[in-house]
């Protein structure tokens, strides 16, 4: 383990139990930080060819992107944690009947906000959704953290999808805390706090933060789950529940495709055109 991380676990183990308050603060704002990533050639198409455009947000506006035929029908793009709409570069050349919109996430990218967390994303995308205020169907293709902020966004809005496209989703938030625990080894209590700061963020339990139980609250016609069965990122499990417990959806499994590798595969592309 790397020395910084084994640093930050006995750090956080410490102030559990000297001061459990600023122990949760702290926990959140490591599990909330966000890796810079410099944009990558192939993604830098992306942003070359997209139109900018801005939605006001308290605090940075969200830098937002248009792209294909401005008459086309709506279909917004959302990446994932430490990702870039960039990555979506691949689809592009496919998608030109479309009028495309992506976004970046709060704290990712060109932003200077450094800390963000799911709730802070959905947020921007409803932002980003009154803005253009569609009033006809729209499809929707998402990644990672993108297939969870694209469900809570929606469950709370009253817009009708078309199709959703998950690659590599996620279901249970609790997971991507007992993830996070297991990365940095701190003990049960600093997880307890962390939970309990999440929770007073959100006003919502951790247990009820599901995709599957959101989707319920979502109005859209097909979901199309795609994961690697090796996903060393999130679980294949996690679509495959999915896939069990939510109507009109299929899962169509791959192997050795990756978590971010999936977005740059002709296969994966292929199954999302046709669908």
């Amino acid at each position: 383990m790397k020395y910084y991380l084994i640093a930050i676990r006995h750090y956080l183990n410490f102030l559990s139990f000297l001061a459990p308050n600023f122990a949760g603060k702290q926990a959140v704002l490591v599990f909330s930080k966000v890796r810079k990533k410099s944009i990558r050639r192939k993604e830098q198409e992306f942003f070359d060819q997209a139109d900018p455009f801005w939605v006001e947000r308290e605090g940075e506006n969200i830098s937002c992107y248009e792209l294909g035929n401005p008459e086309g029908k709506l279909l917004f793009l959302v990446h994932g944690w430490e990702s870039n709409p960039g990555c979506f570069t691949q689809f592009l050349p496919h998608l030109g009947k479309y009028r495309i919109i992506a976004f970046t996430l709060p704290s990712h990218a060109h932003n200077k906000e450094t800390h963000t967390h799911l709730y802070e994303c959905k947020d921007a995308f409803k932002l980003v959704l009154n803005h253009l205020a569609p009033t006809q169907e729209f499809h929707v293709v998402a990644h990672s953290l993108g297939s969870s902020v694209a469900t809570f966004a929606l469950s709370e809005t009253n817009y009708k999808a078309d199709k959703l496209v998950f690659l590599s989703a996620n279901n249970d938030m609790i997971q991507v805390f007992q993830d996070f625990q297991k990365l940095l080894g701190f003990n049960n209590r600093v997880f307890d706090l962390l939970a309990k700061r999440i929770e007073k963020i959100t006003g919502t339990k951790l247990a009820e933060m599901a995709v599957e139980s959101r989707l319920k609250r979502v109005k859209f016609n097909e979901l199309l789950l795609i994961h690697d069965k090796y996903d060393k990122i999130i679980p294949f499990e996690k679509s495959e529940t999915l896939s069990k417990n939510v109507p009109n959806s299929t899962l169509i499994p791959f192997e050795r495709i990756g978590h971010y590798r999936m977005l740059w595969n002709n296969e994966v592309l292929a199954e999302v055109l046709k669908f």
